[in-house]
């Protein structure tokens, strides 16, 4: 990578001061400075704060060489990219160019020094993707669009019953990042275009035979007639197919878990039939006649156990291409978003999945509501729906109810069930147990912003409430890598709020909540109190009608 030599300077001077450092606590104090330092201009507020999650983020779980180097990836960073945010943020403000400004932020170009040993951050240069061939003429292209909007209408209907009402903040539902895809118009454009253009071609020889020509057929005697009496047979294509591709994603995630295999190739001695022919000699004269099988001992070479076959890399690479369509519309999916994921959308009772979602929607958010009789409810579900959408509706009362009977403990009830151990629960509660990992982040996330925006105390006790009855909710032994990961949001308050005029008394309260969190059991109301007591000099007056603020 190419840097101009003061800026080759200034980073070689800031990484090798990290060789010095001695833990954790001193890189992020030491972060802190950096940031503080070099983003401390106005342009610099938006690239400041997405630096700064970024590192808290990427912090979390890594050993220290893992830490030491992802600062030097990010001094890096911002060093190299922080002329360009300056000069975007100077065109965006419409200002013309101050020629007093340094070169590097005015656009110039200076020296530069050429150091291999440094990764290239651009994206510029990148292939970008080619566009679409031209889909061929297709016989029954008229037919097989019909089906493929009735297919895609279908879906579009089943998403729409899983849409959040305005959230409200703070809350115990607190999302920083990405919201549950389900719960994200763009899913459906995602999910949408894969169908139309990735399962839709793999059914055309069945749907075919089964639908495409009878539909031709009748198109000119019978223009009236809809997909009515098509459905079953449209249905029953598309569910084999993904029922198939379920099947095989599956037994290539089963093979790829298996632990590897260590040595040579092994070989393993088989008797094989091997047809010769029979040689008869009569009076010297020799012929053929027929044939006999005899057993010959040869070496084979033992497949391996992880070893794929052709229909389990299609699945792989058909499951790939899904979750590429997302990332680059800004998606991340979990992993149980897969094909067995999609045929349970479609293979669903519509009606009865939406009558479902409306009464528990309207049971949660009525507040006379007895927790028993909603997680009753909840559990019947379980015995009509697959575990996916069964995640999704609760999921849905946690995030669209916010204060009714469907709390946080509710949710960690309906997750753990009888499954107490976590791989188990992985595999029966798929999305639930993600979002049982991610609150203490999320909930540590929301207290961060309630201090960066000064809040007052009434909503500041709100997230803390929130925060401190998760973390007394989860044991450790099952969560410890998610609860570690709040506290280093904790922890690193000092890059967070670097620059911040209150920087030292918020890095006091991170530092004060580090020490809350790690006691055995966090006694709520004291706790509350106690960081009250550090933020009020800090916090905004409390409005005339604080609202319901609710955990």
């Amino acid at each position: 990578m190419d840097l101009p030599l003061d800026q080759h300077l200034l980073y070689q001077d800031l990484t090798a001061k990290l060789d010095r450092l001695g833990g954790p606590d001193q890189l992020i104090a030491y972060m802190g400075q950096v940031l503080r330092t070099l983003l401390r201009r106005q342009g610099d507020a938006e690239f400041r704060g997405a630096i700064q999650d970024a590192f808290i983020s990427g912090l979390m779980g890594r050993d220290w060489p893992g830490q030491v180097a992802l600062a030097r990836e990010v001094i890096l960073i911002v060093i190299a990219k922080r002329p360009e945010i300056a000069l975007a943020w100077q065109k965006q403000q419409g200002g013309d160019d101050n020629p007093h400004r340094r070169a590097a932020d005015r656009g110039l170009a200076p020296p530069v020094v050429a150091d291999p040993d440094l990764p290239d951050l651009d994206l510029i240069g990148a292939t970008p993707p080619a566009p679409p061939r031209p889909k061929p003429p297709y016989a029954f292209g008229n037919a097989e669009d019909k089906v493929t909007e009735y297919v895609l209408e279908t879906l579009a209907r089943r998403l729409s019953l899983f849409r959040l009402p305005t959230l409200q903040f703070p809350s115990i539902a607190y999302v920083h990042e990405q919201e549950f895809f389900l719960f994200l118009p763009i899913f459906q454009r995602v999910a949408g275009e894969f169908i139309a253009e990735a399962i839709m071609p793999l059914c055309r020889d069945v749907l075919e035979r089964r639908v495409y020509k009878g539909m031709s057929q009748q198109a000119t005697t019978r223009p009236d007639m809809g997909l009515a009496e098509r459905q079953g047979d449209i249905w029953a294509v598309i569910n084999e197919r993904l029922g198939k591709l379920a099947a095989r994603l599956n037994g290539a995630r089963s093979k790829l878990a298996r632990p590897a295999e260590d040595g040579l190739p092994k070989y393993q001695e088989v008797e094989v039939p091997v047809d010769r022919p029979r040689v008869f000699r009569v009076l010297g004269v020799g012929f053929r006649m027929g044939t006999r099988t005899e057993l010959k001992r040869v070496k084979v070479k033992v497949r391996s156990a992880k070893e794929l076959d052709a229909d389990e890399i299609a699945a792989l690479n058909l499951y790939s291409q899904l979750r590429d369509r997302a990332s680059e519309a800004g998606l991340d999916l979990p992993q149980a978003c897969d094909f067995e994921f999609l045929a349970a959308l479609f293979q669903v009772d519509g009606r009865r999945l939406a009558q479902t979602v409306k009464e528990l929607m309207g049971l949660a958010e009525h507040k006379e509501t007895t927790r028993i009789y909603l997680m009753e409810r909840l559990r019947a579900i379980d015995e009509t729906f697959a575990n996916t959408l069964s995640d999704a509706i609760a999921l849905l009362l946690f995030h669209g109810a916010v204060g009714g009977p469907f709390g946080f403990a509710e949710l960690y009830e309906t997750a753990i069930g009888t499954a107490r151990d976590q791989s188990v629960r992985s595999i029966q509660r798929p999305f639930l147990s993600a979002e049982l990992a991610r609150r203490p982040r999320e909930l540590a996330f929301q207290l961060r912003e309630v201090m960066r925006k000064r809040l007052d105390e009434i909503r500041a006790a709100t997230a803390l409430k929130a925060l401190f009855s998760v973390w007394n909710t989860l044991p450790r032994a099952s969560f410890e890598r998610d609860l570690d990961a709040a506290l280093t949001v904790f922890r690193a308050f000092p890059i967070a709020f670097a620059g911040d005029d209150d920087e030292a008394a918020l890095s006091a309260i991170g530092q004060q909540l580090c020490t809350i969190l790690t006691a055995e059991k966090v006694e709520v109301e004291m706790a509350t109190a106690a960081i009250l007591r550090l933020y009020k000099p800090l916090a905004q007056a409390a409005p005339m009608t604080p609202g319901a603020f609710v955990v």
